[in-house]
């Protein structure tokens, strides 16, 4: 809508310069100035001005659309990419397995060890120090290490934290009352924004078992799932309607095959999934 209304306002500007000023002085003297003056060319808006114009609006609708993720790179630690996932071993010797499309920020100081999930994914497996707490921090969402090791997921919705060994606390200012309870293995909670808290117990090894490279779910949203298997394609995954993307599956997905895993999850539920170019997936009602 940006760059039509800059071509209408372009279009205006031709048609000004297109119809000169009428001059008010009288006849005689226009009489003169037509004897003593050459006539100039009207002057028009070249075609490469009017493509300046439309890649500079391009430009600025790019800027307002990635200025999140350029943000998250600029305050990222360690990141990965799409269809990459890193091992990093921290300075007090805990680890933090970075998923796909995910980026941490990291700040230890002398009383507390704060790590900062920007996007994606992440699972720690933390080394215990009672002087210093481990805090992973997801939007407001904060889980406070009590040995263990644990899984934290940035969702579109929410956060999700899921325990595979060990215990957390995980706090919230906008869910507090139903996260006094600490998490211990198989347990995981997830944390709406708009402060909806639902918690569950699930075999202890699903908390993190996207390392292996294979996506193991339970009853879960087809909309959270193609968003997990989203960050190992390159390219858009759509769901076209939003009471598809509410209906629920479980299952075991390969995620270095993306393109399968999402024929699969089309398939559990009756649907399809049409690639419709090497970089758009289209998952739609049979």
């Amino acid at each position: 809508m940006e760059a039509q209304h800059l071509w209408d306002v372009l279009g205006e500007a031709r048609a000004s310069v297109k119809a000169p000023i009428q001059a008010t002085a009288p006849a005689s003297t226009r009489r003169s100035r037509l004897s003593t003056t050459t006539a100039r060319p009207t002057s028009r808006l070249r075609p490469r001005h009017l493509v300046m114009a439309a890649a500079g609006v391009a430009a600025a609708c790019a800027v307002v659309i990635l200025q999140p993720a350029i943000d998250v790179w600029l305050r990222a630690d360690y990141s990965t990419g799409v269809a990459e996932t890193r091992e990093i071993r921290l300075e007090d010797g805990s680890i933090a397995f970075l998923g796909a499309d995910s980026a941490i920020e990291v700040a230890y100081d002398a009383s507390r060890r704060r790590v900062r999930l920007l996007s994606g994914q992440a699972y720690f497996e933390v080394q215990k120090d009672s002087m210093r707490p481990f805090h992973v921090e997801a939007g407001s969402v904060d889980t406070v290490d009590l040995g263990t090791a644990f899984d934290v997921r940035r969702r579109p919705d929410g956060v999700s934290v899921a325990v595979n060994e060990g215990s957390v606390a995980v706090t919230s200012p906008i869910a507090s009352q139903a996260l006094a309870t600490p998490l211990v293995a198989g347990d995981w909670v997830r944390v709406a924004w708009s402060g909806t808290v639902r918690r569950g117990n699930d075999a202890p090894e699903l908390a993190g078992g996207w390392r292996s490279g294979m996506l193991a779910v339970k009853d879960e949203a087809i909309t959270d799932v193609i968003d997990e298997i989203g960050r190992h394609y390159r390219g858009k995954i759509i769901i076209a309607s939003g009471e598809l993307g509410e209906k629920r599956v479980t299952g075991v997905y390969d995620l270095n095959k993306p393109i399968d895993a999402v024929h699969a999850v089309a398939q559990a539920l009756g649907a399809r999934a049409r690639q419709v170019s090497p970089w758009l997936i289209i998952v739609s009602g049979s």
